[in-house]
């Protein structure tokens, strides 16, 4: 077997199962074993190396792809020296309105997670944190001592999240 061509031994080996489809080589000349779908055979038979050149194993329908498949023939390609439409800077002209979607202001929650942590500390504004995070199985009940703690991390719990709280706080 030493002097057959190891494509032909491939294809003598696969020839007849359902799922072979042909044998190649790739640009690196690499053998490809192509299939039209996986299964335990195309995971287990085909061997890893022939001659110390490595197998692969590839979906058919990469073989046979052509680039009219993906691409529309009735849209022009754009040329590189056709002119193109500039869209004017109107970031002067925009306007910023507090609204529900508005993009959230760090700094805000940063000032606000450093109004409690004064008040009382950080590790008790971070087990407040997780209270609020958690409010059926909560650990600690440190709440009832910081009640306006615990309302002011409520209201930056429901507009900033988890996330975000928990990136911007100390400890």
């Amino acid at each position: 077997m030493a002097d057959k061509n190891p494509l032909d031994m491939l294809q003598e080996q696969f020839a007849g199962r359902d799922w072979f489809h042909s044998v190649g080589t790739d640009q690196y000349g690499r053998y490809v074993v192509y299939a039209k779908y996986m299964c335990h055979e195309t995971l287990y038979d085909i061997p890893d190396r022939i001659e110390g050149v490595q197998v692969l194993c590839h979906f058919a329908a990469s073989k046979l792809a052509t680039r009219e498949q993906y691409t529309d023939p009735k849209k022009k390609p754009v040329e590189d020296n056709e002119p193109f439409e500039l869209i004017p800077d109107v970031t002067d002209e925009v306007e910023f309105i507090d609204e529900p979607n508005a993009p959230l202001d760090l700094r805000e929650l940063i000032k606000e997670l450093d109004k409690m942590e004064k008040v009382c500390g950080s590790n008790i504004m971070q087990d407040i944190f997780y209270e609020v995070h958690d409010k059926n199985n909560a650990v600690t009940n440190l709440s009832a001592k910081f009640p306006d703690v615990r309302k002011n991390m409520e209201k930056l719990y429901a507009q900033y999240g988890f996330d975000l709280i928990y990136e911007n706080m100390d400890g």
